[in-house]
């Protein structure tokens, strides 16, 4: 069973797609802040992280600027959600590494199959 990560500041969000994730099989942390979801990533080692671009305090640049800055969570696949106010900046999202992004409001269909692309096997 992979392990995901998902990192949102937005509670309704975060618990609809906990629950789904869940039931599609997938063990699922969450966090609702990338302070803690950076500590989380070091902690918990995940297979995948889902990261909200848009929170205050630490934003997801911030957070994937640090997973894809430390050697050992480099290879750490993110999967970036964005608002629609953010599609000009899905090219820098891509140039700090992110493996995809969907736009919110997501689809759970669409955020599961990215995720077993993404893993492959390991999902």
């Amino acid at each position: 069973m992979a392990k995901v990560l998902l990192i949102d500041d937005d509670e309704l969000s975060l618990k609809l797609i906990v629950i789904h994730l869940e039931e599609a099989g997938y063990e699922v942390l969450h966090c609702s802040d990338g302070a803690e979801g950076i500590r989380a990533i070091l902690e918990q080692m995940p297979d995948l992280v889902v990261l909200d671009l848009n929170m205050s305090y630490i934003d997801g640049f911030e957070v994937l600027e640090a997973i894809k800055g430390d050697p050992i969570t480099r290879m750490l696949p993110v999967i970036v959600l964005f608002s629609r106010s953010d599609l000009n900046i899905l090219e820098h999202v891509i140039e700090l590494g992110a493996a995809d992004f969907l736009q919110k409001p997501i689809r759970i269909e669409q955020l599961i199959a990215v995720l077993y692309r993404v893993l492959g096997s390991r999902a």
